[in-house]
């Protein structure tokens, strides 16, 4: 007899990634070589306990040089040199430094790409810009040979405390070869030998939580113990103005007064675009149900796909601002926005972290639990599939199902019922419930409700 046939949902579930374990990586083959190296680590670095009461003896006399104790660090480093998206998660564990050890140099090790949001940090006292990196687009292959200058030329900052957020093998050399007298980070990705703290990596826990976890190793808690804390980043003023003098400007004489919708229309990888003709159902929906404003961002890659949802001309209502905003440019818009719409990406966090409701496109990537935005008021839209999370960059199944299953009338109503809840609260009448949802933008016009008279310039 024949064998029955595998179905697409047969072979999706044969690409289901095992859980992760010790390491973060989903690939065997590098949990394979990460294992190598830390069994050659750890053996070769068998005096590293020798070596750390060396350099804490060197560190504690210089200290005693200065009248201070040589438990207060002078120099805090916190690497983080991944994405847009992490690096606004990280902006949850400044205060509490700070508060810690206030009269630090809090540095921060940063990629050309999230720069700005640790610029505009007010406990951030220095950062320093590694434009290559493992991360970075372009010019990744001398990653290696920036790590070893990094890491060397760092050793003049004399830095007293490391902290890689991410686990990353590349960050725990800088930090060991910074001759950092503290190096805290998880050993998930590797490396973990070089470190002096390393509490465990919790799988599939909320990124929130674990930068949380890694204070709570410094004995660093929340200052109010009722308080959940949150990412929390707010654009400077000036960067509000542009915003605002550009948006009157553009906006002018559509007469719209309709909520402020921003979509991100690009995504970190492949496997989180949505479809171009979803998104043009979407807006050609709010524009018509709900008289929106609606502002296209992205970056200068995803021009193109913008111009595929507009069409040949423009459109009443609708600007495209993809590949014109600075990161804190974005951030202003954001802040000023009804609603947020778009992939699980960078922009989503730094609307939440705005405290800007948003409704986020889950791909079948990632899980929802471990990396939605916290912050503002936050909606999940997702389609469930066998062979999530996978992982991947780019989707190997020409359906792509996990994105493209995503209705746009899901989307909309997901939006609709924001809006809906903004002018209930507004207009005094009770509102519904916020699934996932944060404390509203009470610092702000009340319930969210910006589109009316204020607006004019829109």
């Amino acid at each position: 007899m024949f064998a029955p046939r595998r179905t697409n949902r047969d072979k999706r579930s044969r690409l289901r990634r095992r859980p992760l374990g010790r390491y973060r990586y989903v690939r065997l083959r590098w949990r394979a070589v990460f294992s190598a190296i830390d069994l050659f680590g750890s053996v070769a670095f068998s005096t590293a306990r020798t070596v750390k009461g060396l350099v804490a003896r060197a560190m504690m006399g210089r200290s005693q040089e200065l009248g201070q104790s040589p438990d207060d660090p002078q120099t805090v480093l916190l690497i983080q040199l991944d994405h847009l998206g992490d690096a606004v998660i990280s902006t949850v564990m400044f205060p509490a430094l700070r508060r810690r050890y206030p009269h630090a140099s809090i540095e921060v090790l940063a990629g050309p790409w999230n720069r700005e949001v640790f610029e505009a940090i007010p406990e951030v006292d220095r950062v320093h810009v590694c434009r290559v990196s493992r991360f970075a687009r372009r010019g990744r292959a001398g990653w290696i040979a920036s790590t070893l200058w990094w890491g060397l030329g760092l050793r003049r900052r004399r830095v007293d405390l490391g902290i890689d957020v991410r686990g990353e093998f590349p960050h725990a050399v800088i930090l060991w070869l910074s001759g950092a007298r503290r190096r805290l980070g998880y050993d998930s990705g590797g490396g973990g030998f070089l470190l002096t703290d390393r509490p465990r990596f919790v799988a599939d826990r909320p990124e929130v939580e674990s930068r949380l976890a890694l204070l709570a190793e410094l004995g660093i808690g929340p200052a109010d113990a009722d308080a959940r804390p949150r990412p929390v980043f707010n654009a400077p003023e000036d960067a509000r103005r542009r915003v605002a003098e550009w948006l009157v400007h553009i906006e002018a004489g559509h007469g719209l007064v309709g909520p402020r919708i921003v979509l991100h229309v690009g995504a970190g990888t492949p496997a989180k675009r949505w479809p171009v003709e979803h998104w043009r159902a979407l807006v050609g929906r709010l524009v018509d149900r709900l008289g929106a404003r609606v502002v296209l961002v992205g970056d200068e890659s995803d021009r193109t796909i913008a111009r595929a949802i507009l069409g040949p001309g423009p459109r009443p209502g609708v600007v495209d601002a993809t590949g014109r905003l600075r990161v804190v440019e974005l951030a202003a818009l954001v802040d000023q926005a009804d609603v947020f719409a778009g992939a699980d990406s960078g922009p989503a966090h730094l609307a939440a972290a705005a405290g800007t409701p948003a409704v986020v496109l889950f791909s079948g990537t990632n899980r929802p639990r471990q990396w939605r935005p916290w912050g503002g008021p936050v909606r999940v839209v997702r389609r469930a599939v066998p062979c999530s999370p996978c992982h991947r960059r780019s989707c190997p199944w020409c359906d792509h199902l996990c994105m493209r299953g995503i209705r746009p009338e899901e989307v909309a109503a997901a939006i609709e019922r924001f809006w809906v809840e903004a002018e209930w609260e507004g207009s005094g009448a009770p509102g519904g419930s916020r699934e996932g949802a944060g404390a509203p933008k009470q610092d702000k016009r009340a319930g969210f409700v910006k589109a009316r008279g204020e607006n004019a310039g829109w």
